[in-house]
């Protein structure tokens, strides 16, 4: 009987280390986050410029994501809805840089919403109005994407 209950208890230690092994450090960070929010970005606001009629393209923008998470005593990695972006992109013309923020949630697979807060022209609000005067959805007041967390 003693040799059946230390193969139970090799059995649980064995479960255990395979659980905990899986409790390391997360794929989840700001670099990644900032390298998944840019670019998904830029793409989007090609599109609500196309509907505004004003042609763009996402290489011309040099849209950048500077995200992080919580407070200043927060580490930023992991999943949690507590991370905040903002991405600055440059307009042509003046080439001046234009700012907008987002609150992120990211789940533990590294796939994220990014719920705008503003500037309201831009993505503070659900509708807009197009071009040709229809009213429809803003592509940059939600978006969701996904980023490999290995």
């Amino acid at each position: 009987m003693r040799s059946g209950a230390l193969g139970r208890a090799a059995a649980v230690a064995a479960a255990v280390l395979v659980g905990v092994s899986g409790c390391g450090s997360s794929g989840i960070t700001k670099a990644r986050l900032d390298h998944a929010v840019a670019p998904t970005f830029a793409n989007l606001y090609v599109i609500q410029q196309s509907l505004r009629g004003r042609k763009v393209t996402a290489a011309s923008l040099n849209s950048k994501a500077d995200c992080s998470r919580g407070d200043a005593q927060t580490a930023d990695s992991g999943a949690g809805n507590d991370w905040t972006c903002t991405v600055t992109w440059f307009n042509t013309g003046p080439n001046i840089a234009v700012n907008a923020q987002y609150q992120v949630h990211v789940q533990t697979n590294g796939c994220y919403t990014a719920d705008g807060d503003g500037p309201v022209d831009l993505n503070g609000q659900q509708l807009i109005t197009a071009a040709d005067g229809a009213t429809v959805t803003n592509p940059l007041w939600e978006f969701d994407g996904c980023f490999d967390t290995t």
